[in-house]
């Protein structure tokens, strides 16, 4: 297996599987999910986060967002 390295994504992270399906429950998450890491934890489509921060906005909801930059 070659290992596959991904840049310009974002990472969901949730603290457990329960907040997860809150979060399913008020909006389309799997539209926006390219992958799953773990059941709290899953690999966004950059290019459709801001859609998602608005949906989760709209629904008075907020995310902490982080951005790490760096060359590899």
């Amino acid at each position: 297996m070659t290992p596959v390295i991904h840049r310009n994504v974002a990472l969901l992270r949730v603290s457990d599987k329960g907040a997860l399906d809150e979060l399913r429950a008020v909006v389309n998450l799997d539209a926006h999910v390219l992958g799953w890491l773990s059941d709290s934890e899953a690999v966004l489509d950059p290019h459709t986060l801001k859609e998602l921060l608005a949906a989760l906005e709209a629904r008075g909801l907020s995310a902490l967002v982080r951005r790490v930059g760096g060359a590899a």
